[in-house]
């Protein structure tokens, strides 16, 4: 198995590891008064994503050019919630929004907290795009690219155009499924490490194809891994 990929780490879409700054408010269990955090309204996310892309420290951050913004987390405020349920205020809890934004040119990125009552960013703070957590639109542009590879298409085959996207891990009963798995990882030489990289895998009827296809989403790179290599 080559060196390289022994470095890297499948991680999960689920939201990365929070900063000191997110994580004391997430630690703290919500109490029954106001356990349901209700979730953002389509339009409240693009009130976010305004706000977020107005942020001068943000645009600085990630620099020209497209953007994506991936709502990842709502929360309520700490200090407004214990307020509100030990009675010294009666106005219920705001709440904040994580978000991260990916600059699609410059592969730069953030992650923010943003206050849409207030309507501004609290906090925003740089980190590497590998760290954006995936997405569906993710694994949609990764098996469109894997479908647009005369590589593959000659390595699967006819069937390639029947393979839709499953959730990995699913035992859903789809005839043609293709798994998408983000990598991460920590080889300095390894492109992994800065850009942001899945495979995917071919699972059928009778089983898993015996290739898969690594796919650099920065670069739009695809290369056809065969067996375990």
């Amino acid at each position: 198995m080559d060196r390289r990929r022994t470095c890297r780490l499948i991680i999960g879409v689920a939201l990365a590891a929070l900063p000191p700054w997110m994580e004391s408010a997430r630690a703290q269990p919500a109490p029954a008064a106001i356990e349901h955090i209700a979730p953002l309204t389509p339009d409240e996310r693009s009130l976010v994503e305004r706000i977020t892309l107005a942020d001068e420290r943000i645009r600085t951050a990630v620099g020209a050019g497209q953007v994506r913004v991936i709502t990842a987390q709502v929360e309520l405020d700490k200090s407004e919630a214990e307020a509100f349920l030990a009675g010294t205020s009666s106005t219920p809890p705001t709440r904040r929004v994580t978000v991260f934004v990916l600059g699609a040119q410059t592969n730069k990125a953030v992650r923010a907290l943003v206050a849409p009552a207030q309507n501004r960013v609290l906090a925003v703070e740089p980190l590497s795009a590998s760290d954006v957590p995936f997405v569906r639109d993710d694994a949609d542009q990764a098996l469109a690219l894997v479908k647009a590879n005369a590589g593959v298409r000659s390595a699967v085959g006819a069937d390639l155009d029947k393979f839709v996207v499953v959730d990995s891990g699913s035992d859903a009963r789809v005839p043609f499924a293709a798994q998408i798995l983000p990598l991460r990882s920590t080889a300095p030489n390894d492109p992994c490490t800065r850009d942001r990289c899945v495979d995917v895998l071919f699972r059928t009827e009778n089983g898993y194809l015996g290739i898969r296809a690594h796919v650099d989403l920065t670069t739009r790179a695809v290369s056809v891994i065969r067996g375990g290599g």
